[in-house]
């Protein structure tokens, strides 16, 4: 899967609604400029709905993600199910938060980033293995240097 799968030519779309659907694997994640999420496996999909002025843009994901967990360093599995709704705007420069703009001269809107995002914000903030799941050797070492009472008293 390449970078500009997730591309869209809206100058070469006409006024009306278009839906797409998409599936995110370890590849779409690889093309990613950052590590928080190493792979994944997710049914994406987007509805944009265009008129002269601009749109609104309907972005849908749901399923598997691999980060690494906060605690052992291993990977591990985060589900994630999230939607957005955002306007769509014909301009060079963004006008606020929840627009996304598209430059009128390309005509590119990049749903590949937006699909990321949505991802990212929707996971929890601590990365953790459920009790007991945690790579074992990091767990005994990790109760290696664990302050007691003990140490605190001394």
């Amino acid at each position: 899967m390449k970078q500009n799968d997730w591309i869209i030519d809206i100058n070469a779309l006409k006024e009306g609604t278009y839906e797409y659907e998409f599936h995110l694997d370890d590849a779409f994640f690889a093309v990613q400029e950052t590590t928080e999420v190493q792979g994944g496996t997710l049914n994406a999909k987007a509805q944009l709905s265009l008129n002269k002025w601009g749109g609104a843009l309907h972005l849908a994901v749901e399923g598997i993600v691999t980060v690494i967990c906060d605690r052992c360093l291993d990977p591990m599995e985060e589900h994630v199910s999230a939607e957005e709704n955002l306007q769509v705007k014909f301009s060079a420069a963004a006008t606020n938060d929840e627009d996304v703009c598209v430059d009128p001269q390309d005509g590119e809107l990049d749903l590949g980033w937006l699909f990321y995002e949505l991802i990212t914000i929707n996971l929890p903030i601590v990365h953790r293995h459920h009790a007991g799941e945690c790579n074992p050797q990091m767990e005994e070492l990790l109760q290696t240097h664990l302050c007691t009472e003990e140490d605190v008293a001394e």
